[in-house]
């Protein structure tokens, strides 16, 4: 039974409750309501939806974490330690030994739901504008899950257009064959493509329904529009990158939150603010689920000896983070959690950032309602805008781009400092305008998935990463430039069911 075969039948079966059969094998949905609800069963994570393993394993690769230097493993906790060790070092041996971890078949169960919807579309009962919304869902979201498919399993775009990236699967038939690797291009061209043609669906609905915030539990027209900023910039299409970061920042009513106005966090007093809530100005829109997202960097180790019986964190900020923000900057203590033991602050903070605390600014790794794990913002608008015109000042030589980035740089910090504080961004070398950019992206936002994508796209420089063991000895492990460990393994899952797949190079 091929890849492909295989999703299709678990999809299907999952959707019975609201497809009429038209055989033994095939359900055939009557109405668009059915497709809406395929999108809402099968599409759609998070808190209330299908869930899935998409993001966790992100927040262990990349120069933002690292394990605390006096964290030493026991023998009692080898599962979590193995995963953790295994992603921490860019294991090769990940595609192997990470048991009951699969993204690349978690992602693409998703793209199947929209295929799905996609195939059926034209054989349902209801009016055009019901047909486009759902369409336009659907081309959205399928987008998303092949950038971020393309993303783990494909080269960069700038490193590797003819490569080999992932499957395109834009179909639902149950067909045998298996299906070889579309190339990275190939790839980013069809996601352009359906995000082209869900902005174009959306832009057809009434605008107060889907040009505002109304609708923002369902992917909507400014999310599509953030998407495409990003794609634009990850293809180091400047212009465009520019074009859509502006369109989010400047056409909707989307505000940066001031954290001047958010209290700083104070054990048994004050918790930690939850980002992720749709009375957050800044949310375009939410989605996966907070348990999938914190389930390995927040990892939780249970430690017996002469510290007792206690719950650990191994997984904390790294130092180069902690050290990015320079003192007056207001996201240094919002953004960036505290851990307490014995009801004393350590000097260590939380792998993970923007989820609510308790009162004793403690953060439970969570799957239950309301616990949204990734929000799509338009603080990201901002930044990626703002690189867009400083990559075009530095290939350019234009003023007005130079001005351009700095004004939307300030839109953004001015929100993260003290009025007294703040200082107005006046970098004229083009270099180093990209560089205090980049950082600043870095520095917003932190521990949102996008930090290990941007390290692939910005060049793929070395990383360092140091682990400990059971006696406290310490292994660092080098990610060199350009290193195949940059993309991962395709899972031993997926050749299976697709035996016309080729595997990435593999890590020495």
């Amino acid at each position: 039974m091929k890849y492909g075969l295989w999703i299709a039948m678990f999809i299907m079966a999952s959707c019975s409750d609201f497809l009429e059969p038209k055989s033994q094998s095939e359900y055939v949905p009557k109405l668009v309501k059915s497709l809406d609800e395929l999108l809402l069963g099968e599409v759609y994570m998070g808190p209330g939806y299908s869930d899935g393993r998409l993001y966790g394993v992100l927040g262990l690769f990349d120069d933002d974490v690292s394990v605390r230097p006096d964290w030493q493993t026991s023998s009692t906790e080898e599962s979590k330690v193995n995963k953790l060790r295994l992603a921490y070092t860019w294991s090769k041996y990940m595609k192997d030994d990470f048991g009951g971890y699969n993204t690349y078949g978690e992602v693409y169960k998703k793209i199947l739901g929209c295929n799905s919807v996609l195939d059926y579309i034209d054989e349902v009962q209801g009016s055009e504008e019901e047909k486009s919304r759902v369409m336009a869902q659907a081309l959205g979201l399928r987008g998303y899950f092949y950038f971020h498919l393309i993303n783990l399993y494909g080269k960069p775009y700038f490193a590797g257009k003819d490569t080999p990236g992932v499957p395109l699967k834009l179909t639902a038939d149950l067909g045998e064959d298996g299906m070889p690797r579309n190339s990275v291009g190939e790839v980013y061209g069809q996601i352009v493509k359906d995000l082209l043609e869900a902005e174009r669906l959306f832009k057809t609905l009434p605008d107060e329904e889907w040009g505002t915030q109304k609708q923002k539990i369902r992917m909507n027209l400014p999310c599509v529009q953030l998407l495409l900023s990003r794609v634009y910039l990850y293809m180091e299409n400047w212009e465009q990158a520019l074009a859509y970061g502006e369109k989010v920042t400047g056409e909707y009513n989307y505000g940066v939150k001031d954290l001047n106005e958010v209290p700083q966090p104070a054990f048994w007093m004050t918790p930690y603010m939850e980002y992720y809530r749709w009375d957050n100005p800044e949310i375009i829109f939410l989605f996966g689920n907070q348990g999938d997202v914190l389930d390995l960097p927040m990892t939780m180790i249970h430690y017996s000896g002469d510290k007792g019986y206690t719950t650990y964190y191994p997984m904390v900020a790294s130092d180069d983070l902690i050290n990015s923000y320079v003192p007056a900057d207001l996201r240094k203590e919002r953004y960036l959690m505290a851990i307490y033991e014995n009801y004393a602050p350590t000097r260590f903070k939380r792998a993970t950032s923007k989820f609510k605390s308790t009162d004793l600014l403690d953060i439970e790794v969570s799957w239950s309602a309301g616990k949204w794990g990734v929000g799509f913002k338009v603080t990201e608008a901002y930044l990626n805008a703002a690189e867009a015109a400083a990559m075009l000042y530095k290939e350019t030589g234009k003023g007005e781009f130079q001005i351009k980035a700095q004004t939307l740089l300030d839109k953004l910090r001015v929100k993260r400092f003290a009025p007294a504080a703040f200082e107005e961004t006046d970098i004229a070398e083009a270099d180093g305008l990209v560089d205090f950019v980049r950082a600043e992206r870095r520095r917003e936002l932190c521990f949102e998935n996008h930090r290990w994508f941007d390290l692939r796209r910005y060049g793929m420089e070395e990383i360092r990463h140091v682990w400990r063991d059971g006696l406290g000895n310490e292994t660092e492990y080098v990610l060199e430039k350009n290193d195949p460990g940059f993309t991962l393994q395709l899972p031993k899952e997926a050749f299976v069911y697709n035996p016309s797949l080729v595997q990435n190079e593999e890590r020495k």
